[in-house]
Formats: C-alpha cells, structure tokens, sequence
C-alpha cells in the first residue's frame, strides 16, 4: 500500500511539472498579446481591412466608388486609407478619378479628405495639388491650397478650386491663371 501513494504522488507530481512546462512554452511561443495603447493608457482599435471598396449609389447608378490598398480604423471612428482612389461619375458619364498617398474617410458623412500628391484625372486634363476634400452632402471637390492643371492644349494654376460632380462645373476663388492654345471652347477666335 506504501508503494501504491508514493507511485500515485511521483505520477501526480510529473503531471502537474509537465503542465506547467507545457503552459510556459505556449505562452512563450504565442508572444506579446497585449493590445496596443496610445500616451493616454487607452486602448486603441486594431481594425484593419485590405483593399476595401465604398460604394455611393443613388437611384441604382454609381455616384462614386472608392478603394484602397489598405485601411484602419482610427480612434475618432474614421479609417485612414493607404494608396486610396476615388472614382466620381458625373450625370454624363464621364469619369473624374482621384488619387493620392493616403485619405481620411468618414463613414458617417461619407466624405474623404486626400492628402499628399494628390492627382486629379479629367478628360483631357490632370490636376494636382497636395490635399482635396470630396464632401458627400454637397456632391464636390475642394481643393483648398494650390493647384496646377495641364492638359492638352490648356495649362492653369491657382488657389482654393472647387468641381461639382452633377454639373461638372469648376470654379477656382482666387489666383487663377490659364494659358490656353486654343481657346475656341470659351467662344473666342483667335486673332
């Protein structure tokens, strides 16, 4: 009977060490699981999507789309976009796509905010700038600093412009200047 407890205890004692051996390497092996924290000790989000798509319909047509190579939550509930690009679709049918580094997108008011060599893409022209703002609610394209345009027979640079999906009108308040090789699109006939 002697023998029968110390062979039970010797046994009980080998499994528990194994246990416990066998927990360390798990851990240790499974790595830092803590969730990352800003200066604040608070915990942040760790939502992160691969090549996301946004579509804006209305009445069954695409408004827009968006994509991005990459996107992650942040902590005001926006998603910060890497290699984003938005594709407006104007009442035509033509297509105004824009690019840039990286974007803000709101989900609730469903605008972007592009920063960082951001390209415009026109019919015949390009736009660039270094930030645009695409606001949803009034269907437009700001561009608050300055940009140059160049296109086939047109070249503009000025400040603070802003194109309206619908009507694909551009207007541009303040420090515009355009020089056009052919200017028969305005009305007027070369001299």
């Amino acid at each position: 009977m002697h023998n029968g407890w110390r062979w039970l205890k010797w046994t009980s004692l080998l499994i528990a060490t194994g246990s416990i051996v066998l927990a360390v390497f798990l851990i240790w092996s499974a790595g830092p699981q803590r969730p990352a924290r800003d200066s604040n000790g608070t915990e942040k989000p760790r939502t992160e999507v691969d090549a996301p798509v946004i579509v804006e319909r209305k009445d069954g047509r695409v408004l827009w789309q968006l994509r991005a190579s990459e996107a992650s939550q942040q902590l005001d509930g926006q998603m910060h976009l890497i290699g984003p690009k938005l594709r407006l679709y104007t009442e035509t049918g033509a297509e105004v796509n824009v690019t840039g580094e990286q974007a803000w997108f709101n989900p609730l008011k469903r605008n972007v905010h592009f920063q960082d060599h951001v390209k415009v893409v026109y019919g015949e022209w390009t736009m660039t700038s270094q930030s645009l703002f695409y606001n949803s609610s009034s269907d437009q394209l700001s561009v608050p600093g300055a940009f140059i345009i160049h296109g086939k027979t047109i070249s503009a640079h000025g400040k603070h412009m802003i194109f309206y999906r619908l009507n694909e009108q551009v207007d541009v308040k303040e420090g515009v200047w355009i020089e056009d090789t052919n200017p028969k699109w305005q009305g007027v006939a070369p001299q």
